[in-house]
């Protein structure tokens, strides 16, 4: 048979406050640093001025695969937006459908 762990009770002292402290100070400073950096919050924001270096961005290449990113960057963005539209038509649509079903049918 197994032996059935004893359970000890809390006892408040210095060392749990001091554990306290730095699980409080650690958290504190995490979300300090990361709202204060703003590095990955600036996914989209695309700068081909980045590009010119030793002529680069003149090449046809640089040229073309930077037209192919903005084109895909605002497919994206389009995508989204479509998305959005076409779920907000269907929350009308089942609304109204809902509407017409209440009136219909009464319920008593």
């Amino acid at each position: 048979m197994s032996k059935k762990l004893k359970h000890q009770e809390f006892h408040f002292g210095l060392g749990v406050l001091f554990r306290w402290l730095v699980f409080a100070l650690l958290i504190y400073f995490s979300i300090n640093y990361l709202s204060n950096n703003n590095s990955t919050t600036h996914l989209f924001n695309y700068s081909t001025s980045n590009l010119n270096i030793l002529g680069v961005n003149s090449e046809p290449v640089i040229i073309k695969a930077t037209a192919i990113f903005n084109d895909y960057k605002n497919q994206a963005v389009n995508f989204v937006n479509q998305q959005i539209v076409d779920i907000k038509k269907q929350v009308i649509t089942d609304i109204y459908q809902n509407i017409l079903k209440s009136i219909d049918n009464p319920q008593k």
